[in-house]
């Protein structure tokens, strides 16, 4: 195109040059017309569900623990401020006081409702179903799974205590981006002040290993070996077991929000050891027979989590999740708080391990059950992840390390005629 401009501007030139006649105007045909491709409309993370594709309403857990968690739901929102945002779920706006409503009949209906399905005739009756998109807007979720797991520790440092937690430092600043502007739902940033800029708060490498919280009076336990915190700070909390028989809880204070990236992923990436066939284990081997390589291996997990301790702890409470309450086991789970708010009940249908009490691995089986959106996890972004809190114990444990598959996520909101009722 270049060419040909510049061999009809040369012409042009060249017949004012010769002071010739300028040759007749003559019209040249119309250029053809540029089709600039419309951009595609991103889909809705959060579709609405038509009647026919309801999946049918099948619990199957137990009773006592989906009331447990439908009562914490119904208390969360007892003490919920009047300014949160609304969401917005299809055409529908969700503010928190539909999603109290919607807990409050649905403690009713499960209390009082025992046949199944009786259950899912009133549920498709009462509520609007909505379904998250996943990644490729297919409806697809991957699930993946936490606990709360028990491990051995020390209230004093010793020659075989001797890895720290701390506690939250008193620098360390967390601001709510939607404070500041409603688009930023669920988004927040964590620094320090420096020089009168907010910066990025000290990584793992800064504090494990260069000892930049050294001094401050911040430990309040320690640990036989650093894989352990580090599964600590990966689940978010945890029991601690004390010498003297004594057990109690770490529990989740804040994070440096930095990037994470789990200790064995950083073993394989390294060459260390092979995926095929990992383990916890495997990987605890490793450090304990190559210890110059912690310092590599952990250090890769720039993100820090730092703790409060509870005594005594009681075993029938699970730790607090970001909607500031206890979290029940095979009940809870944790979403992106960007998209959908604390407190929905949702509906998760999933092909999970089979697992025994004492934590062996059976094989696969197919699940559904009620479970409410009440708690955040750094990697769980978009409509496509959901983490699943299985609770304490053998069984969580080893469930928590083995699901990672593929399912459906729907969210359940009373209809509008039924609130107005």
């Amino acid at each position: 195109m270049k060419k040909v401009t510049l061999v009809i501007f040369a012409s042009v030139l060249t017949g004012c040059a010769t002071g010739g006649r300028k040759p007749p105007v003559t019209s040249c045909p119309p250029c053809p017309a540029i089709t600039v491709p419309a951009k595609a409309p991103e889909a809705a993370p959060i579709m609405p569900v038509n009647q026919p594709d309801l999946p049918p309403f099948t619990d199957n857990d137990d009773r006592k623990s989906l009331l447990k968690a439908a009562g914490l739901n119904a208390k969360y929102f007892e003490g919920l401020k009047n300014d949160v945002p609304a969401y917005t779920f299809g055409a529908r706006k969700i503010t928190p006081r539909e999603l109290a409503a919607s807990t409050s009949e649905f403690m009713r209906i499960v209390g009082t409702v025992s046949e199944p399905a009786e259950l899912d005739r009133q549920i498709k009756e009462k509520f609007d179903v909505y379904r998250l998109a996943g990644r490729d807007s297919t409806g697809t979720v991957v699930f993946s799974s936490y606990y709360e797991p028990t491990l051995e520790a020390s209230l004093t440092p010793t020659e075989e205590y001797k890895h720290p937690i701390y506690a939250r430092p008193d620098d360390l600043i967390s601001i709510k981006l939607e404070d500041f502007n409603e688009k930023f739902k669920g988004e927040k940033l964590t620094g320090r002040l420096k020089e009168g800029n907010l910066v990025p708060y000290l990584n793992r490498e800064e504090i494990d290993f260069s000892g930049a919280l050294d001094g401050k009076g911040l430990e309040l336990a320690w640990f036989k070996n650093r894989a352990d915190i580090m599964d600590l700070h990966i689940e978010g909390s945890g029991r601690l077991a004390l010498p003297d028989g004594r057990v109690i809880k770490a529990n989740f204070s804040s994070t440096n929000s930095l990037k994470f990236k789990g200790w064995l992923t950083a073993l394989v990436e390294s060459g260390a050891l092979p995926r095929e066939g990992l383990s916890h284990e495997k990987g605890m081997q490793y450090l304990f027979e190559h210890p110059e390589k912690e310092r590599e291996i952990m250090s890769q997990n720039k993100r820090y989590t730092f703790f409060k301790l509870e005594q005594p702890a009681d075993p029938e409470v699970g730790p607090d999740g970001t909607y500031g309450l206890p979290l029940t086991g095979w009940r809870s789970i944790a979403i992106d708080n960007a998209l959908i708010p604390m407190g929905t009940i949702a509906f998760m249908s999933a092909t999970v391990p089979d697992v025994d009490a004492e934590g062996n691995l059976l094989g696969k089986k197919p699940d559904t059950r009620f479970v409410f959106c009440q708690d955040t996890g750094g990697a769980i972004k978009g409509p496509g992840r959901v983490d699943f809190f299985s609770g304490n114990g053998k069984k969580a444990r080893a469930f928590a390390f083995k699901l990672w598959d593929q399912g459906a996520l729907y969210l359940l909101v009373l209809k509008e005629s039924q609130i107005n009722r």
